[in-house]
């Protein structure tokens, strides 16, 4: 027993001993496999050129001397050429270059050395006695032309050999038959990398419309025709996915070609526009699926860069509801634009957290300062300005639910009215350089509270930029795709689990953009600045929210009201059929600015307007739904209330037009 204690230790420190052995054994092992193998790889190819090296060197023998006499030996003048080709040749590393993927540069490299070695072997020639160089049979001249040519033949040749045998075998690997949409340089490229890569797509040809490359083959790949007969061509060819590679095509020639795509029923993958392609070059990794905007009636939104960046470069900007959908682009946008300190304000902290992180992960080259605060608490906003000044305000923040805010209008008049008239008035009392509402398009002759609410917000903007000359304006948006609670990810949640998809109306409509042109448009509208104006971006037509349903369906490979039914479900309360971007007056005096229209500013009387805030603080104070509503009406006598919200106040006798500046009559 007394033993045990010394021996154990012993023999632990002997088994780590052996084991720390073995390891090193295998490691050794594993590296001197890898070692011979690499240079027994590389010797196996250098003694393979020599020997066609030798091969084209006899061949150009032939060639020049081949009226010598049979009793004189081509070996001295062999020994030539290779002392004056092995120099060049292991200079250009010539034996260390793949055979299975050699490319255009590698082929440049074999040309290189095929030329410059000439020099040398004529110096040769010219220096060594005549057994070797032979000028009592022909002049050399002869040889230096023809011997170059056969090196560059033997050895280019047997690379390509070795290449094609390579990518028939990896062919017969490949599962997936690809159709590739465009033969320009982006398809090209795309297609170049998937013969060289080791991946399940076989690439099986290309379709374009133009007529002069139909019919050719573009690396050793057919062009069956032309986009339009895609439908008779995936079920002929057997096509697993197709591959739209025209990064150049405009939206509306895109959302053309990806319906034709998916009437085949084939996958449909996209190489995304050259402006996403800008920096990250053409490769596998940037296919991506057809997405929402791609299917957007318009083409894609651009923007001043160098006026945005000329007002945010080395400014405090502060953005209220920096943790929404809008206020986080804005911001990460904003980091890109070298804003010298970004105020994050949000009153919720989760989110406000996730978007700080998110900045700091960028490693901006801004001050990111997360502010915890409730736009409706004025003496919290004004110890924010007070303590950072800021140059520019972006105000994100508001209540956007449509239905909610039906059950709930007090909240909508304390966040959307409330709330703007505290960011308005704080901005005037410390002039800030540049104020950005975000608004909507439910405030154009709103029939919902949130509409409402958000074009009194409009009035708070146009009212103090006009009274206080300051340099405030609105953006109207759309539907934006993507952003929390909206119509898509919704349906996208529906399809995923297996649910009904939900339509409110099949003749509903709705004007969309992305969040990216939400964001762009805010920068945009705040390099212009203005005294009240609303800046609203051009949406193209409308989408049917119907058509976008049975668009998501199919996107993820089903068939609308087969593998996924579409449930009508009925307008929900607030709901328009149609929003409208302009009312009537505005559109009047609209101009367009690029891919913006900018509706004049029009006079409100900044007084009497915040009479009427003050009387909708009260009701609001006390949640007298009657009284808001009643208000709402008079402050904005366009509000034509919804059905439902007059059942609320009991008064659906009235006509469906009847509008709130008509309604109060009868409360």
């Amino acid at each position: 027993m007394s033993d045990t204690p010394v021996i154990e230790p012993w023999r632990a420190r002997e088994a780590r001993a052996e084991s720390l052995w073995a390891r090193g054994r295998a490691g050794l092992r594993v590296w001197a496999q890898n070692a011979v193998g690499a240079r027994g790889k590389a010797a196996a190819k250098l003694v393979l050129d020599l020997t066609l090296m030798s091969g084209a060197a006899l061949w150009a023998w032939s060639v020049a001397f081949g009226q010598a006499p049979a009793r004189v030996s081509p070996l001295p003048f062999l020994a030539v050429i290779l002392c004056g080709r092995l120099p060049v040749y292991l200079a250009f590393r010539l034996h260390r270059m793949p055979w299975r993927i050699v490319s255009k540069y590698d082929l440049v490299s074999l040309a290189a050395s095929a030329v410059l070695a000439v020099p040398l072997i004529a110096l040769l020639l010219y220096v060594l006695p005549d057994p070797f160089t032979l000028r009592h049979l022909l002049q050399p001249h002869l040889l230096l032309a023809t011997e170059p040519v056969l090196y560059l033949v033997l050895l280019s040749g047997a690379r390509m050999a070795v290449r094609s045998l390579a990518n028939n075998h990896r062919r017969r690997e490949r599962t997936c038959r690809v159709l590739i949409v465009g033969t320009g340089d982006a398809a090209r490229s795309l297609v170049w990398q998937i013969l060289e890569s080791a991946t399940e797509y076989d690439v099986i040809g290309f379709v374009d419309d133009d007529p002069g490359r139909q019919g050719r083959r573009i690396l050793g790949r057919p062009v069956f025709g032309a986009i339009e007969d895609l439908v008779s061509l995936v079920p002929r060819l057997e096509v697993q996915q197709i591959v739209i590679a025209i990064p150049s095509l405009s939206s509306e020639r895109l959302r053309e070609v990806i319906a034709i795509c998916q009437k085949t029923g084939a996958p449909v993958r996209i190489l995304p526009p050259l402006r996403e392609l800008m920096g990250a070059g053409v490769h596998l990794a940037a296919l991506r699926e057809v997405r929402m905007e791609d299917l957007l009636p318009r083409p894609e939104v651009t923007v001043d860069e160098a006026a945005i960046s000329s007002y945010l470069h080395g400014r405090t900007v502060l953005v209220t509801g920096g943790g929404g959908s809008i206020g986080g682009e804005l911001c990460r946008q904003l980091v890109r634009f070298a804003a010298a300190r970004l105020l994050v304000l949000g009153r919720g902290e989760n989110s406000v957290f996730h978007i700080c992180r998110e900045l700091a992960e960028l490693k901006p080259p801004c001050e990111i300062v997360p502010v915890i605060c409730d736009v409706q608490d004025r003496r919290a906003l004004a110890h924010v300005f007070a303590r950072f000044r800021p140059d520019v305000v972006f105000h994100a923040a508001a209540h956007k639910h449509v239905s909610l805010m039906e059950q709930y209008p007090a909240e909508a008049v304390k966040n959307n009215v409330l709330g703007t008239l505290n960011i308005v008035t704080l901005s005037v009392e410390h002039p800030v350089d540049r104020f950005v509402l975000v608004s909507t398009d439910k405030a154009v002759d709103p029939t919902s509270v949130m509409g409402s609410t958000k074009h009194v917000a409009e009035h708070i903007v146009k009212a103090f930029a006009l009274a206080r000359d300051a340099n405030m304006v609105s953006v109207r948006f759309g539907n934006v795709l993507g952003s929390r609670g909206s119509v898509v990810p919704l349906m996208a949640h529906q399809i995923q689990n297996g649910l009904p998809v939900t339509v409110t109306d099949p003749a509903m409509a709705r004007y969309f953009m992305t969040i990216p042109e939400a964001v762009q448009l805010i920068l945009q509208a705040g390099a212009i600045g203005g005294k009240g104006e609303v800046f609203v971006l051009d949406m193209g037509s409308p989408v049917r929210i119907i058509d976008l349903a049975q668009e998501l369906i199919r996107r993820c490979g089903l068939i609308p009201d087969q593998d996924v039914p579409i449930r009508i479900i009925g307008r929900r309360p607030g709901e328009k059929l149609m929003e409208h971007i302009l009312s009537r007056k505005e559109e009047e005096g609209a101009q367009r600015n690029g891919q913006f229209y900018i509706a004049p500013s029009q006079q409100v009387d900044l007084d009497g307007l915040l009479h009427q805030i003050e009387a909708l603080r009260r009701a609001a104070d006390t949640d007298d739904r009657h009284e808001i509503l009643r208000l709402l009406g008079r402050a904005v006598p366009s509000y034509r209330p919804d059905r439902a919200s007059l059942r609320a106040t009991h008064l659906t006798s009235l006509p469906p037009d009847t509008s709130w500046g008509e309604v109060h009559e009868h409360i």
